[in-house]
């Protein structure tokens, strides 16, 4: 007959497990404001502050905070069941973000917390002792021990709030090729800036929105849709009803990057940004988990560059969503690609619009003659014959003059710099300044032709 055994796997081994589930400091960073989110929590810290011996990493909220039993219970591994349902708004899933994102990133994780009418209480893993022992071996630190703990940053007045406190970095590990400690944490929290200032844009705005600081510096949320800007065009907009609540699609067009502003343009990657996250955005809860990618619904183009979908799904739909451990990422159910793809062909083909728009006037001038050959699929750019400048020219120059000047017209054209103006429209339009190119041209043809006398 068969027999059970018990074949829990060791502390030891388990631990390292956990430490490689595959976040980056910012995606477990943004793991612990989802639990500040879900505390009601209004006002988000985040501190590193350098000259320390051992740099270490603390997000402080004013939250609802937890009892001494409740901080116990949450320090579990897996302390909540997935397939529970949860209260609209609650980001959390699985009950494992914050231990896996701490680990992930540091090899001591320190909880303080308080709730109104509780004692301030703290409780510690260390993977060092973890390893040591082979035993998951929480510390749970005495009230004297949490108000005397170097890393305090809670006021030992408040009512309420939760710190957790990051120490013994992985990104600082030493090795002969790393940077000093404090140029590899100054990295780390600008990538982070930008990270929570896009994926918890929608929580900076609005009637119940946080605030989120890092050392102090309050973010600036991150409009991926730029809603705000001149040029930008709101499309179609639907409600889903699925098994367990709506999902709400919404189309977005970005203004052409002519029309761009320089800070939106920049904080969003500048043009080789935009034409790279162009596609779906998926928000969870409010909280955006995909910026930006087609997700096989549709094909990256340079005309399509300013066409996006934003998708926002209820915790509900977790499972049908497949929404991964770090909810960062998750796999579109065949129904909503199917109705998604109704929706993708509007953005799009008003984004090649708005190129071509721009386009046709880039088009109209009597320097230039655009050939574009539908047959053989080519496209040619030639110096146009029809401006009076260039007829002008011709008619006072000898007949030998005339052909030379013909030859030099057409090396010209067949030897424009294609793949640089592609690069450089892609990358910062907005640095391209054709404004002085004849005062500049001017004066450089004058010095060749001083230097050449000189030298005669």
């Amino acid at each position: 007959m068969s027999r059970f055994t018990d074949a829990s796997p060791d502390p030891k081994s388990h631990i390292k497990t956990l430490m490689r589930i595959g976040y980056t400091m910012s995606s477990a960073v943004s793991d612990i404001l989802d639990n500040s989110i879900t505390a009601n929590a209004k006002n988000i810290n985040i501190h590193s502050l350098p000259g320390l011996e051992e740099l270490n990493l603390s997000i402080v909220d004013d939250g609802e905070g937890m009892s001494p039993n409740e901080l116990i219970h949450n320090m579990k591994i897996g302390c909540k069941d997935p397939s529970d349902e949860r209260l609209r708004g609650d980001l959390g899933r699985f009950g494992s973000g914050l231990k896996t994102a701490s680990f992930s990133q540091a090899r001591k994780l320190t909880v303080i917390s308080k709730k109104t009418g509780e004692p301030m209480c703290a409780a510690v893993w260390d993977i060092d002792r973890i390893e040591n022992e082979n035993t998951w071996c929480l510390e749970i630190l005495e009230e004297d021990e949490v108000r005397s703990h170097p890393f305090l940053l809670l006021d030992n007045k408040i009512e309420q709030g939760t710190q957790v406190i990051w120490e013994k970095l992985a990104c600082l590990n030493k090795t002969s090729h790393s940077l000093d400690n404090e140029t590899v944490m100054s990295a780390n929290l600008s990538e982070l800036s930008d990270y929570i200032s896009l994926h918890f844009h929608k929580f900076m705005e609005g009637k119940s929105k946080r605030s989120f600081l890092i050392n102090g510096r309050k973010l600036e949320a991150i409009d991926p849709f730029m809603s705000r800007s001149q040029g930008y065009q709101e499309g179609r907009s639907e409600k889903l009803r699925c098994k367990g609540g709506y999902i709400e699609i919404n189309t977005h067009v970005l203004p052409h990057f002519n029309r761009m502003e320089a800070k939106p343009l920049e904080r969003l990657g500048g043009a080789n940004g935009i034409v790279q996250n162009q596609g779906l955005y998926i928000y969870r809860e409010g909280r955006l988990i995909n910026a930006g990618g087609w997700l096989g619904l549709a094909k990256t183009s340079q005309l399509g560059a300013l066409a996006r979908v934003e998708v926002n799904v209820p915790s509900s739909l977790d499972q049908d969503w497949s929404t991964d451990v770090k909810k960062a990422s998750l796999q579109l159910p065949p129904r909503i690609k199917k109705e998604l793809r109704k929706f993708l062909s509007d953005p799009i083909q008003r984004s090649k619009r708005v190129y071509r728009y721009r386009g046709k006037q880039d088009e109209a001038n009597k320097y230039w003659n655009i050939q574009e050959n539908e047959n053989d699929k080519t496209i040619s750019y030639q110096i146009s014959a029809e401006n009076d400048p260039l007829n002008e020219i011709f008619r006072a120059i000898s007949k030998e003059q005339k052909s030379k000047l013909i030859k030099y017209l057409g090396q010209l054209a067949e030897n424009l710099p294609l793949n640089h103006i592609y690069q450089k429209m892609s990358e910062s339009p907005k640095d391209i300044d054709q404004e002085n190119t004849t005062d500049a041209l001017l004066e450089a043809i004058m010095n060749r032709v001083f230097e050449a006398e000189l030298n005669e």
